[in-house]
Order: structure tokens, then C-alpha cells, then sequence
């Protein structure tokens, strides 16, 4: 029988077996891309291009043409009649009507010849024509060839070196496998349909296992190249079977269809790592055990070995042009199950003698084989077939085994196999809002082409701005207006302005925002979030400084309207009123609590009765607030951040119910999001500051110039047995002993901040006005570092003119600012360096604020001619 693909199969698990699963794993730590969140979860996306794809699937579809036709005799004639109708059959190379190879090079012969080894369907007169010129058998090799050569060539320039030829072999596995499936269309119906699928995937695995070794050898690798034989392991030929599974297949030697004891347990056990040679001395045990059993697998190695004389005959006659003669013995040894009907009773034996009787007239080999073929018969037992040649039940049993066992260690083989084959994420470029060709520009898709290029394209990184704005005390806010008046004042107030002064930055589709203008990337409850260019995110966080600006200036135009204060003193007095009330009440409930007896009933209703109204006047504060709120109008105020870094990804997601849904996702959105955080600590020694100046300045109207402010206030973390310590000591009125429990933690504190007296130490954010990161004020310099002139200055507040610090607190420190201005001289930005932020995951972020206010504008116009003349 013919075991030298069933023999590759078996060295193939013996490599395996050692490592198993680990055997062809992705390592997250060899791989270029990923998108795998843990170190053992690798999840690599790929794609196999629309025409690439097509390869395949032509492939098939002519393959499967092929065999209805060729073999039109044991297709019914309805059948052959919508086949040879079909499209493209009158386009098929008519293939020669031979079992073995019918011409071409090395390769070509021995995929005819390993072809009609593994299945009985595939002649070589069939694979040459359908892999020859003309063929797309040929197309669908040559594309195995160049993605195995872009492989091997990408694996060699990566750093560290990734096994690229597992990754193609996998994907372009899985189209072989979707391939086969889609050609069923173009094979003939029952009973032969499963017969010759399982011919189709097997020729679609020798087109891919020609090419596979092809590249091997262009590239100079060796035969033994180990990971050759993990690439091989990828490529299997059991899956590519379909429903048929192994009837009628000879890929293992002989046709496995006598059946296969235990195969599930056995499969299992090669899986958990046991020896195959222990599995065949089993198998071939029980397999003498059973009469019967014994006897079915003596007649399937018998017809086995039958079959390689016949097969050795036809091919000794075909070169010299005498397989015609034995046409009818062709067609024999190619229908299913056709030899074995042969030689499974007397009738078809005295027709199989017929036969070959045709062929004694050849010269040579053939005719030698032929004779042999015919003594076999003469010694043929239909109780012990293998004896006919010299096999006895034991060693038939064992030769049957050794089959089964090459069979059941692919399947072993496939199961260590699946991890990797879920390690891959195939895509079609739905599942991003760019498309499948933007994620293979940016490096994030691996891609499989006709094409040819790169698998993974090593882009240049590119890089965007994320503009991050959101409102101040939102909770705070809709239980003061609302649910409703919330949304609208909203959809009036933020998004409305945003979205229409972003309008005029739109650079078009949204993957293309890096080069020019901005897109949108989430509206959320309280906050909106853009991609974009540095240039435009920047003039858009001015606008939208601008935009709430002038809300605020209505807000107050309303406020000072005569009918909104009426209406405000209205509300005064009708709380006024109702607290009296309350706390009048209140007084007499107090009352009546002292005068009642304790423990009994009357006390507990005045205990009632006191928490009632004190409930009461809570919830009385609260409407006025929200009355309040309605009336004049709730105030916004909105944090801006900038940050600048690799571009977001933005995945689509779509639900039948639900509908399509849109989600970007990046570090730097992360980043710009923390960025608009509003941490009372950072704001709290500036505030304290303002307070001061106001009544130094005897200016109770004095502001803060500024809007964004970072700062470290000194905190002192007390252990938990301090602090209990500490409390219970303050509780019982022994201030002194508190002061004591708590002196060593608060010596410690001093002395480290101390230590980091004049540098500049992270600290809490408040951003309620617009702010960006270092690395986005670098990338915005770069990129206007044509259209403006930049000046770097240091302000000291004591210097800022009178009429300035009589409005606008500038702060006690100096101030690190850059000033730009156009390249005519009038002023276009400022920066102020505004500290480090410490954000939570990311780290320590610099931040320099968009100074944009009132009191930053004054400030340009006053000193911003004298910055200028600065070199």
C-alpha cells in the first residue's frame, strides 16, 4: 500500500507529541501585532483579501467540475447533464484520461502522483490539467508559494524573529477549508457527493502542500526544517475531508471504511501524549479478537495491496501510450468502492480477471504486474484476503492498525491544533469604521493577498490629537433642573455650539483626521470627544472657551433682567416663609420632647416628630435650589484637555436589535478624558491665594486669571491604629494626646515635602478651561512652526501692570508661558505651563494651560508687543 504520505503524517505528530498545543502556539512575544489582553491569549487579526479568496474558491469550483465529469461514470445523467451546463465548464483544460501524471515539470508529477495515492477520484490526468497551465488548481499553488515566501522573508527581518508561516499557513487553512465547502454546488448529487468532496479537499491540500514546499525550497530552507513540519501540521488534510470523512479515502494507506475501534478513546489518548506504536500493538489486538473485525480489515489491506499492483501496472503502460487497454481497469480503481466489489465475491473476480486479461498483450512492467495481479487472484480466500499475498490474520490485523493509527494521529494532531486556529481573528473590515485597508496601512492587520506586499505592513505611526470636554458637577446639575431640562440645555448649550464649530474643521471620512480637520469620536452623557489634527483641536478648544463664554455673559444679561429678579425673590421669600413654618414647629416638637416622660410613648412620637421637621427643612433648602437653578439659569462650566499620541481605534458593532454602533478606544482618549478632571485639592491653594489678594487689594471682585491649576497640597496618611489612636483620644477632649498619637506620621510628611521643596512634584488637577499635554503643545509647535513665531517667557506676577492686577489674579509664582503670533505680528496663542498632573494609570503628564479667558487676552494685548520684540 502506499504509505509515504501516511508516513510524512506520522513524523509530523512525532514532532508534535513533545510539545503538543505548543507545538505551532503564537507567542504574544514573537508576534509583530496582537490583539490579545493577556501574555497567553494571542489574537491575531488577519485577512484573506476578496481576490485572494476568489483564488480559492475557483480552485474548488473547477476541481469539483472536474471529478463530476471526468468521472461520468458513476454520476447519474440528470446530474452530468446541469454539471457540464454549468458555468465555466466549457473553460476547463480538457485533462488526459490517465491515473498517473500526464505531463509537467518535478512538481507537477509528484502532486499527481501524491494526489492519486491519498484519494482514488484524483487521476493524475486530472490534477495536471487542473494544476497546469490553464488550470486554477495552478493559481491557487502559486498564491501558497508567494504568501509562504512574503512569510518566510517578514519572519527573518522581525525582531524578534516571528513564525509569519504559521500565521499565512492558518489563515489561508481556514479559506481552503471555506472553499471546499462552496464547491459543493458543483459536485454531482447522492450517492457519489461525499466521495468526491472528500477528493475535492484533498486536491485542494496537495495544490497547497505543492506550493508549500516550493517556497521552502526557493528559499534554501531545508527538508527538515522544523518549522516546515509545524507549517505541515497547520495544513491538514483531515479537516478538508467534509462529511465523508474516510470512506473511500487511501490517504492513510488503505480505505479506512472497515471501520476504526475506539477511535474517539484512542484519538484522546494520542492527545494526552501516548505512544502511536502502543496505539497500533492495540488496536491490532483487538482487531484479532474479533472474527469479524479481524476479517474486514484483512480484506481492506488485501484490496490496499491490490490496488498498488494495479495502479503500478497502469502507470508502467501509460507513458508509452497503451493505458487504453485497460480503461475499464482505470475505471475500476476509480469508482468508489469499485475494486473492492471486485474482489469482495467470485462474480467480481471473474470480471476483474477479464480485465486484466486485456492488458497481457503489453510490453515490460506492466504486463509483469498484471500477471502478478492475476496469480493473487487465483490464491484469493474470501475468509482470509491478505493471505493471497503471504500476510496472516495477525500481520493484516497489524498492517490495518498501523493505518488507522496514522489516521487517528492526525486527529490528535488537529486537536492540538485548535488553540491556534482560535488564536486567529478573521476580518472582513466591518468591524472597524476604517476598513480592513487602513487597519493594513497602520500595521494593525495581517493580510493575505494576490497581490502580493507585505503580510504586515510596518506603517510609520502616526499620530493624532484627542480633544476630550466635559461638564462640571453633571449629577449635581440634572437633580437640580432635571432630567429633561437637563438634555436640552445640553443639546442647546454643548453639544449644539461644539459640533457646529467643529463643522468647520471636518476633514471629511474619519480615518483620514490625521491629515487635516476632525472627527468625532463618542458623544457621552455629559461629554463629546475628537480626533484630529493638532492645528484644528487647538483653535477648536479656543472656540469652545469662546462658546461658554458667551453663554455665561447671556446667563448673566438674564439674571439681571428686572422679571427674572422678581421672580428669584419670589422664590427667597416663599422659602423664607416655609422655614419659618418648619422651625417653629420644630420648636414646639423639641418642647414637647423634654416635658415627655422617657421610655415611653410620647416620647417617641416627639423624637419622630423632631427628625420629621428636620427632614423637612433639608428638603426645603433643596427645592429652593432647584427653583433657583430654573430661574436664573445653571451656569456651565466645562473642562478642555488636548493630548497627542497614537490614534484611537474605533470599532463597529453590530446587533440585529441594537443596530450599528460605533466605539473608539486609545490611551491618549484615556488621557485627554483624565485631563478635564476637577480636583478641588488642586485649585484649593490658589483659591486661598485669591482670598488673600482680594483683601490685600481691598478688591472683592478680583478673579482668577487663570483656569487651569495643578498642585500637591501637603496630605498626611495616618496608619489605621494611628488614627484610632488619634480619634479616640480627641473624643474623649485629650487634645494633647491626639496631637502626640498623630506627631510621627506628620514629622514624616513634613520631611518629605521637605525634600521635594522647589521641584516640581505631581499633584491634583483642575481644569475648568482648556489645557493640553506637553507631547501636544510640542507636536502643535511643530507643525504651525511656518505660520508662527513663538517667544518663550517667564512672568513675573509683581510685574504685571496695575490696571491688569486690579481685575485678574495672577498668581505669586512665576509663570513659564509661550506666546505665538502670526507671522505678521498679531497674536495668535498662549500657553501656560501649569504643572504635573498625576493621572491615574498614566502616570505624570505635563500640562500647559490654552490661556483663553479675559484676564490672558488683557495680558497679550498689554505685554504681548514687548514679548515679540523678544529673540
Amino acid at each position: 500500500m502506499s504509505t509515504a504520505v501516511s508516513a510524512r503524517r506520522r513524523e509530523v505528530f512525532a514532532a508534535a507529541r513533545i510539545e503538543r498545543e505548543a507545538f505551532v502556539r503564537l507567542d504574544p512575544s514573537r508576534l509583530r501585532f496582537s490583539l490579545g489582553t493577556t501574555p497567553g491569549d494571542p489574537r491575531v487579526p488577519v485577512q484573506v483579501t476578496a481576490e485572494a479568496s476568489a483564488i480559492a474558491q475557483g480552485a474548488a469550483a473547477d476541481l469539483a467540475l472536474f471529478l463530476s465529469t471526468v468521472h461520468r461514470h458513476i454520476v447519474a445523467a440528470d446530474d452530468l447533464d446541469r454539471l457540464v451546463m454549468s458555468e465555466g465548464y466549457a473553460l476547463l483544460p480538457m485533462p488526459a484520461p490517465t491515473l498517473g501524471p500526464s505531463g509537467g515539470g518535478l512538481d507537477l508529477r509528484s502532486a499527481a502522483e501524491a494526489g492519486q495515492a491519498a484519494h482514488p477520484a484524483l487521476t493524475g490526468g486530472i490534477l495536471c490539467a487542473w494544476m497546469g497551465p490553464g488550470g486554477r488548481g495552478r493559481s491557487l499553488t502559486a498564491l501558497w508559494i508567494e504568501a509562504m515566501k512574503s512569510a518566510l522573508a517578514e519572519m527573518k527581518g522581525a525582531d524578534p524573529e516571528e513564525e509569519t508561516p504559521l500565521i499565512a499557513a492558518l489563515a489561508l487553512h481556514g479559506e481552503l477549508l471555506a472553499a471546499a465547502e462552496g464547491a459543493r454546488e458543483r459536485l454531482a448529487g447522492p450517492p457519489v457527493d461525499r466521495y468526491l468532496r472528500s477528493a475535492v479537499g484533498l486536491g485542494l491540500w496537495v495544490a497547497a502542500r505543492t506550493g508549500l514546499q516550493r517556497a521552502w525550497r526557493d528559499a534554501g530552507r531545508p527538508p527538515a526544517d522544523p518549522l516546515l513540519t509545524r507549517v505541515e501540521a497547520v495544513l491538514a488534510p483531515g479537516p478538508l475531508l467534509g462529511r465523508a470523512k474516510l470512506t473511500g479515502v487511501t490517504l492513510y494507506g488503505c480505505d479506512l471504511g472497515a471501520g476504526m475501534p475506539r477511535a474517539e478513546e484512542e484519538v484522546s489518548r494520542l492527545a494526552g501524549g501516548a505512544d502511536p506504536e502502543a496505539v497500533v500493538d492495540d488496536l491490532a489486538s483487538l482487531l484479532a479478537s474479533d472474527a469479524a473485525a479481524s476479517q474486514r480489515a484483512s480484506l481492506a489491506v488485501a484490496v490496499g495491496r491490490m490496488r498498488d499492483l494495479l495502479t503500478g501496472a497502469l502507470l508502467a503502460a501509460e507513458p508509452g501510450g497503451h493505458g487504453n487497454l485497460l480503461a475499464p481497469l482505470r475505471q475500476r480503481l476509480t469508482a468508489p468502492g469499485g475494486l473492492l466489489e471486485g474482489l469482495a465475491e467470485e462474480p467480481g473476480r471473474r470480471a476483474l480477471k477479464a480485465e486484466l486479461a486485456a492488458g497481457e498483450a503489453l510490453p515490460g512492467e506492466a504486463s509483469q504486474i498484471l500477471a502478478e495481479a492475476g496469480r493473487v487472484l487465483k490464491r484469493w480466500r474470501g475468509r482470509d484476503p491478505a493471505a493471497a499475498f503471504g500476510l496472516g490474520l495477525p500481520a493484516a490485523c497489524r498492517e490495518y492498525a498501523g493505518c488507522v493509527a496514522s489516521a487517528l494521529c492526525d486527529a490528535a494532531l488537529e486537536r492540538w491544533m485548535q488553540p491556534a486556529r482560535r488564536s486567529l481573528l478573521r476580518r472582513t473590515g466591518q468591524e472597524t469604521e476604517a476598513g480592513a485597508d487602513a487597519e493594513w496601512e497602520g500595521g494593525r492587520l495581517y493580510r493575505i493577498s494576490a497581490r502580493g506586499g507585505p503580510i504586515l505592513k510596518q506603517a510609520r505611526q502616526q499620530r493624532h490629537g484627542q480633544l476630550f470636554a466635559d461638564v462640571k458637577d453633571f449629577t449635581r446639575r440634572t437633580g437640580l433642573l432635571g432630567q429633561a431640562p437637563m438634555a436640552e440645555f445640553l443639546r442647546t448649550e454643548f453639544y449644539g455650539p461644539i459640533l457646529a464649530a467643529a463643522k468647520r474643521f471636518y476633514g471629511g471620512m474619519s480615518h483620514l483626521s490625521d491629515r487635516g480637520g476632525v472627527s468625532l469620536n463618542n458623544l457621552l452623557g455629559d461629554a463629546i470627544s475628537f480626533t484630529g489634527d493638532i492645528e484644528s483641536l487647538v483653535a477648536l478648544a479656543m472656540e469652545v472657551r469662546r462658546i461658554l463664554a458667551d453663554y455665561q455673559t447671556r446667563l448673566l444679561r438674564q439674571v439681571s433682567n428686572e422679571s427674572v429678579a422678581r421672580q428669584l425673590a419670589e422664590i427667597d421669600s416663599r422659602h423664607r416663609e416655609g422655614v419659618a413654618r418648619v422651625r417653629r414647629d420644630a420648636s414646639r416638637a423639641r418642647a414637647a420632647l423634654e416635658q415627655a416622660p422617657p421610655g415611653t410613648a410620647a416620647q417617641v412620637e416627639a423624637l419622630a416628630q423632631v427628625a420629621r421637621l428636620a427632614g423637612e427643612e433639608e428638603r426645603l433648602g433643596r427645592e429652593r435650589e432647584q427653583a433657583l437653578a430654573r430661574a436664573r439659569g445653571e451656569g456651565l462650566e466645562a473642562g478642555v484637555f488636548i493630548s497627542f499620541g497614537a490614534p484611537p481605534q474605533v470599532v463597529l458593532i453590530d446587533d440585529e436589535v441594537f443596530g450599528q454602533n460605533r466605539v473608539a478606544i486609545g490611551d491618549k482618549i484615556n488621557e485627554s478624558a483624565r485631563g478635564t478632571t476637577r480636583s478641588p485639592l488642586g485649585r484649593a491653594r490658589a483659591d486661598g491665594e485669591l482670598l488673600a489678594a482680594r483683601a490685600a487689594r481691598k478688591s472683592a471682585r478680583l478673579a482668577h486669571a487663570w483656569a487651569v491649576f495643578v498642585d500637591h497640597p501637603l496630605t498626611v496618611a495616618l496608619p489605621a491604629h494611628v488614627e484610632r489612636e488619634a480619634l479616640a483620644a480627641a473624643r474623649s477632649g485629650d487634645t494633647a494626646g491626639a496631637l502626640q498619637a498623630a506627631a510621627g506620621p506628620l514629622r514624616e510628611a513634613l520631611a518629605q515635602a521637605a525634600r521635594g521643596l522647589g521641584s516640581e512634584e505631581p499633584g491634583e488637577l483642575y481644569n475648568a478651561g482648556a489645557a493640553l499635554s506637553q507631547e501636544a503643545l510640542d507636536a502643535f509647535l511643530e507643525a504651525t512652526r511656518k505660520a508662527r513665531i513663538v517667544r518663550e517667557v517667564v512672568l513675573d506676577p509683581a510685574a504685571v501692570p496695575a490696571e491688569l492686577l486690579a481685575r485678574w489674579f495672577y498668581g505669586t509664582a512665576p509663570q513659564p508661558l509661550v506666546a505665538t503670533f502670526q507671522t505678521d505680528g498679531r497674536p495668535a496663542e498662549l500657553f501656560r505651563r501649569v504643572g504635573r498632573a498625576a493621572m491615574k494609570g498614566l502616570g505624570d503628564v505635563p500640562v500647559w494651560e490654552i490661556a483663553a479667558g479675559p484676564g490672558a487676552e488683557a495680558l497679550v494685548r498689554t505685554l504681548g508687543a514687548g514679548w515679540l520684540q523678544l529673540e
